[in-house]
């Protein structure tokens, strides 16, 4: 946004190259010899003392000179190397004095446009102390700051970087948005023969539009960037108002400008986050590698690889976490990230590796949630369920509100031979949010594996119902599943429904593409139920085919099905597990990874 408190360069000229009017300058004007006086009144130079007219400045027409010269032209002199306070403060009195005493015509006006000068300096250096001031002193200063600038446009009234800092100053916290919009229009009507300068004052005025001018924020800043089209904050602020009207491509178009004279621009970040939470996911990609090729950075690199995790695509965020990395080696977050990545790779030794490393280079990263859930995700690859749900329950004591931890939490329990306590977690969501999917999908896993299957018929059905025709529901293939399987296999007669079973699980093949092997097995266990056993053993072979490929972790049952259907005998399952006992690990307790 506009730097507040930036030096600014325009109008007004240092004190080094104001004009000196002084009394000699003025004498030689007036010292004219006899002989010239003869001459026409067009061909004399007429004194500036003689414009005095009041009684009070009579004495002044005596000898041509003014009776605050003396006083003028010492602040004149001395203020051409005039910096400290001090010595401003000595000009400001000594020009003070001069307009009492009295001066006239040039002379004054000179006088007041200096004086004016060098308020403004004053305002300036009591600006610059509002950097190193403690809080409570931040306001008393701002407010003797604008009292000076007051008293030098008082004097000036044309002292155009005297509006811009008065509105730079009322845009800080407290200050009076009426006052920044009255100063920077003034600094616009002044500037209008300066269209650069200019532009700047219409940002200025731009961002003092509350909610509800929205149109005159943009108005403002078109004017900005019409009259400077390379002014960065002016960019910045239309792309941020374009995102915030959902105008993406607006948006892109004046950060694409951004970039191409700055990019280390930091809007780029909250432009990309924006994006994927508008789930403009390849704009928010092609913004980050526009920038990336400008100016690679660690910073960059890590976000986009973060992007690509959410297209599932984790080698090419695996190849920018390296890249990050290669910047920056000492980058927790990208190991935190790279982690991530490693379990997923069942790499887990790498996982761990770049855990303890994150937490080397920070002790505190240990704390964050990010590191917590690769804890979580360590302890499950290792088979250490108790220690996995000891770190689950640390992410929800955070975040009560996140469901997806409290689902995540039901299936460790559900892994763990805890289905019971799954179902009362998953039936407290349910309470509070009767149509949640998930809660709905694992709640029905949960009773399946406790042989409750009219329980978890009820819940799939449920969720079939809310979720409609909307096929691209992610839970919606595992939900048809799960229910065409109960209906298939379940030992209870009064349960199992063929017909119903080869429906649903028709469609859960077709939603996966013939993909999946449990899922193809469970086609096959829905005609083996309505004798079809052809088809029961064409779908079968594909699954035991399909696992042999994948490696898929349940071959040998998928080989029993197969044998059972080739008998002719239809599949009967019905689990019930024992709830598991062990007493979960305090987090004082928890196996060190």
């Amino acid at each position: 946004m506009f730097r507040l408190l930036k030096e600014i360069h325009g109008t007004i000229q240092s004190l080094a190259t104001l004009p000196m009017v002084t009394g000699l300058a003025i004498l030689a004007f007036t010292a004219i010899p006899v002989a010239a006086q003869d001459a026409s009144p067009d061909d004399q130079a007429t004194p500036v003392a003689d414009a005095a007219t009041s009684d009070d400045q009579a004495s002044n027409e005596v000898d041509g000179t003014d009776a605050g010269q003396e006083d003028l032209d010492e602040a004149a002199i001395l203020g051409i190397d005039a910096k400290q306070p001090a010595e401003l403060r000595r000009v400001e009195l000594l020009l003070q004095s001069a307009m009492k005493k009295g001066l006239t015509g040039e002379n004054a006006a000179f006088a007041k446009k200096m004086l004016g000068s060098v308020l403004f300096k004053k305002a300036q250096q009591i600006v610059a102390a509002m950097r190193s001031a403690p809080r409570p002193r931040i306001v008393p200063i701002r407010d003797e700051a604008l009292r000076t600038l007051e008293e030098a446009l008082a004097n000036e009234p044309e002292l155009v970087d005297a509006h811009l800092l008065i509105a730079q100053l009322n845009l800080l916290p407290g200050g009076d948005r009426q006052a920044v919009t009255e100063s920077a229009t003034r600094a616009i009507e002044i500037l209008k023969d300066r269209p650069t300068e200019r532009s700047a004052a219409y940002v200025l005025r731009a961002l003092a539009w509350g909610a509800g001018d929205e149109e005159k924020r943009l108005e403002d800043l078109n004017s900005a960037i019409k009259d400077d089209p390379k002014n960065l904050e002016a960019l910045q602020a239309r792309a941020a108002l374009k995102l915030q009207e959902e105008d993406v491509a607006g948006a892109i178009e004046d950060m694409e400008r951004v970039m191409q004279q700055d990019p280390n621009n930091r809007l780029v970040e909250p432009v990309v986050q924006k994006l994927a939470e508008l789930e403009r996911l390849d704009d928010a990609l092609k913004l980050l590698t526009q920038a990336l090729e400008a100016n690679p950075t660690e910073g960059l690199y890590r976000m986009r690889a973060i992007l690509y995790r959410m297209e599932n695509k984790e080698e090419e965020a695996l190849a920018d976490l390296n890249k990050a990395l290669a910047i920056q080696p000492r980058d927790p977050i990208s190991l935190l990230q790279r982690a991530e990545i490693a379990i997923g790779n069942k790499n887990v030794q790498g996982a761990k590796d770049d855990l303890r490393a994150a937490e080397r280079i920070d002790p505190r990263v240990a704390l964050i949630e990010q590191a917590i859930a690769v804890r979580c995700m360590i302890a499950m690859e290792e088979g250490r369920m108790s220690d996995a749900i000891n770190e689950l329950k640390t992410l929800i004591e955070r975040n009560p509100d996140n469901m997806g931890w409290q689902l995540q939490l039901a299936g460790l329990y559900i892994s763990d031979d805890r289905p019971r306590q799954a179902a009362e977690l998953m039936t407290t969501i349910l309470d509070r949010d009767p149509k949640n999917i998930g809660a709905l999908r694992t709640r029905a896993d949960a009773y399946l594996n406790t042989g409750m299957h009219e329980k978890a018929i009820e819940d799939y059905e449920t969720a079939i119902g809310i979720i409609g025709e909307d096929e691209s529901a992610r839970e919606l293939p595992g939900i048809l599943n799960n229910l065409a399987w109960v209906l298939a296999t379940s030992p209870e007669e009064s349960i199992r429904d063929g017909k119903k079973a080869v429906e649903m699980a028709k469609r859960a093949v077709d939603l996966t593409d013939e993909s999946l092997p449990h899922i193809l097995s469970t086609l096959a266990a829905a005609y083996a139920e309505n004798g079809d056993f052809e088809n029961a053993v064409q779908w079968s072979t594909k699954a035991v085919e399909t696992g042999k490929e994948q490696g898929h972790e349940q071959i040998d049952q998928l080989q029993e099905e197969l044998d059972q259907y080739k008998a002719k005998k239809p599949w009967r399952e019905k689990q019930e597990v024992e709830e598991n006992a062990t007493p979960i690990l305090s987090p004082d307790d928890l196996i060190d990874t």
